[in-house]
């Protein structure tokens, strides 16, 4: 039994210094024009000038000149030196290189040089066993298919992958990615950056805190802060989190997004705010928002559970118990639909859909501050509204129309209006902001009731329902 571990021991203990020999391969020094030698604290130094040529393995070493530490199994390289291993090379003006470790520094400039990559840096250190390199400073690395710039970068041979830190920015056919951090995998065409975010790709600008981009399908995920904006329409929107899809040319955000359109000649801004948003940037170019969408341009405002905004011809569109707000008025309906050339109000459309237990389009119109109790209303199946200079032209109610109306004389009330026909016109007075003329089509119904009277009569009309939740810009 005790010969038994003996032997084993004996074993190990030969394993073990087989392995500690071939750790310790020594570098080996094969050529020089010169070579002197010393002995400093019982250490053997050699000094080797001209032409200087070392091996170990499948490394070659060249240099001017060098001072070899041999106990240490260390080389200190000056002047042209180049270093050579299969299909790499790595060249420097100053470096050391640790035969143990086999691993070379560089300093004053260093190149890495092979078949899928060049790799410049003010500074570097290469890892042979692990095919590694570790660069410092003004680093650029180049390949035909891409180019990348940055502070530090690790770059692995093996598999084509690199880390990046420090103003980094990465270039491909596709996109030009920038950030504090990238790590690109070159083989899965896969770019991962994160901490100050942006990706230029087709005239779109994405900005996020984390950002994953696959160059061969073109489509980005970006989450935290998110900013996407376009170059060629003003239009910027933002949430916090993104899936872009250059070749559908789709874009999807969650998470309280964010749409701003901006005209530079004209000072309004249209913002539409909603829990996730759709951009199709096809022709027509147009935006879908849906859950909590609000609306807000100048003066108008807007509440429903889906808003589409077409970008080319300046429409919106909205449903799901849509509500507007222009000016003193309220708007409601099953569909509303508005017009903004030029980014300017010019219409509102509301619609009835045909449809079992849908409701009918009603309008409701708020008295001035003295009778703000006090409102005009309009419904009908479909109700039109006609907008010149940011003030209501005209209004048309189609279909089994009704409306209320209360009437003043010099800033007084003087009775109310109810009336009844398949079309209601009414004709605006823009420059006093008041009605000028009404007219009634068809089956007309009409009952003037003066002000003495007017607690007899009904003042609201079937689905009169004021509302004080108008949307904020924020």
């Amino acid at each position: 039994m005790i010969d038994k571990k003996i032997k084993y021991c004996l074993a190990f203990l030969f394993i073990f210094s087989f392995a500690n020999v071939f750790a310790q391969e020594k570098v080996e020094l094969i050529h020089a024009d010169s070579l002197t030698g010393r002995s400093e604290n019982g250490q053997l130094i050699r000094e080797a000038q001209g032409n200087v040529q070392f091996k170990q393995g499948n490394i070659t070493v060249f240099c001017n000149s060098a001072t070899q530490f041999p106990d240490q199994n260390k080389v200190e390289l000056r002047g042209n030196v180049k270093i050579y291993q299969d299909t790499m090379s790595l060249f420097t003006s100053k470096g050391i290189y640790y035969g143990n470790e086999k691993r070379a520094t560089g300093e004053g400039g260093v190149t890495l040089k092979d078949p899928n990559a060049t790799l410049r840096a003010n500074s570097g250190v290469y890892f042979f066993e692990q095919a590694k390199a570790d660069f410092h400073g003004d680093v650029i690395i180049i390949n035909p298919q891409y180019r990348i710039t940055s502070t530090h970068l690790t770059y692995l041979r093996n598999t084509e992958d690199s880390f990046a830190k420090g103003n980094v920015i990465v270039t491909t056919d596709s996109a030009i990615i920038k950030a504090e951090n990238i790590d690109f995998y070159k083989r899965q065409f896969k770019t991962f950056a994160y901490e100050k975010v942006v990706i230029d790709s087709d005239s779109t600008l994405i900005y996020s805190d984390t950002l994953t981009n696959y160059s061969d399908k073109k489509e980005s995920y970006a989450s935290g802060n998110v900013r996407v904006e376009s170059l060629n329409n003003n239009t910027v929107l933002y949430g916090n989190i993104l899936e872009n899809y250059e070749l559908k040319n789709y874009t999807k955000l969650a998470g309280r997004s964010k749409l701003v359109q901006i005209d530079k000649t004209n000072p309004d801004t249209l913002f539409i705010y909603s829990s996730f948003m759709e951009a199709f940037r096809t022709k027509p170019e147009y935006y879908i928002a849906t859950d909590s969408v609000e609306i807000i341009r100048t003066n108008f405002y807007s509440k429903c559970g889906r808003g589409i905004y077409f970008k080319d011809s300046s429409k919106l569109a909205m449903e799901r118990e849509p509500i507007v707000w222009q000016d003193n008025m309220q708007i409601t309906g099953d569909s509303i639909y508005a017009e903004l050339p030029g980014n300017k109000l010019q219409s509102i459309f509301v619609r009835k859909i045909n449809i079992p237990n849908t409701k009918p389009s009603f309008m409701i119109s708020q008295g001035d501050s003295l009778f703000a109790d006090r409102y005009d209303q309009i419904r009908s199946r479909d109700i039109s509204v006609y907008i010149q200079d940011d003030k209501v032209d005209s209004v048309i109610a189609t279909s089994n129309a009704s409306s209320i109306y209360f009437i003043y004389e010099d800033k007084k009330a003087n009775g109310v209006n109810n009336s009844e026909g398949d079309n209601i016109y009414i004709y605006f007075d823009r420059a006093e902001n008041s009605v000028s003329k009404i007219r009634i089509e068809k089956s007309v119904k009409g009952v003037y009731s003066p002000e003495a009277e007017i607690g007899k009569v009904a003042l609201a009309l079937p689905g009169f329902t004021p509302r004080n939740d108008k949307p904020i810009r924020r």
